[in-house]
């Protein structure tokens, strides 16, 4: 139940960090991440490493948003970004994706009225926050194959290089959906 109350506060938190357009609750906001960071114990250098992984996709957020609207709107957007970004992290580092499930199943029980199958829904959440890291591996793997074979997997070429990612990349997910599907049919997930 506690996991369940921290994934509902963590919901409720990133709702408010889109909601509220006022610098001094952001620098707020700023304030309560860096002390949650303090208290789970999570090193500066690391959530800045995160989010500098997911920098690119910030800064295309905050230029589309420059064109279509004032710069100083497309900063506050990014730094929303971050805070989001920065509170997932701390969230994530501390929950495995079987507390994930329970709490998903505690917060959906009253759907139990209406015979909906909490458990089941977990279960496809937590199979599909296990697999990111998975495809992540796999689309690495393609890449250095690619690049072994002389292909430019940087930029512009890559895009033109699409297809010999996206191919092997689809073949080897249907592969490991099959396993999944195998593994859940063995434990009587689900039947034929």
């Amino acid at each position: 139940m506690k996991d369940a109350i921290r994934f509902l506060l963590f919901i409720i938190y990133t709702a408010l960090i889109f909601c509220i357009n006022d610098y001094r609750i952001i620098t707020l906001f700023i304030i309560i991440n860096l002390i949650l960071m303090i208290i789970e114990k999570i090193r500066l250098k690391e959530a800045g490493k995160n989010l500098v992984k997911l920098s690119p996709f910030i800064l295309v957020v905050v230029v589309i948003n420059m064109i279509s609207n004032t710069i100083q709107n497309a900063a506050v957007i990014g730094i929303r970004l971050m805070l989001v970004f920065n509170i997932t992290y701390i969230f994530t580092k501390n929950l495995t994706p079987g507390q994930l499930s329970n709490s998903i199943e505690n917060i959906l029980a009253p759907l139990k009225i209406f015979k909906v199958n909490t458990k089941d829904i977990g279960i496809m959440i937590s199979i599909a926050i296990a697999f990111i890291p998975i495809l992540k591996d796999e689309t690495e793997k393609i890449k250095y194959s690619l690049q072994s074979k002389g292909f430019d997997t940087r930029g512009i070429n890559m895009l033109k290089n699409m297809k010999l990612l996206l191919v092997p990349l689809i073949v080897s997910i249907l592969k490991r959906v099959d396993h999944i599907e195998n593994g859940l049919k063995s434990k009587g997930y689900i039947s034929e």
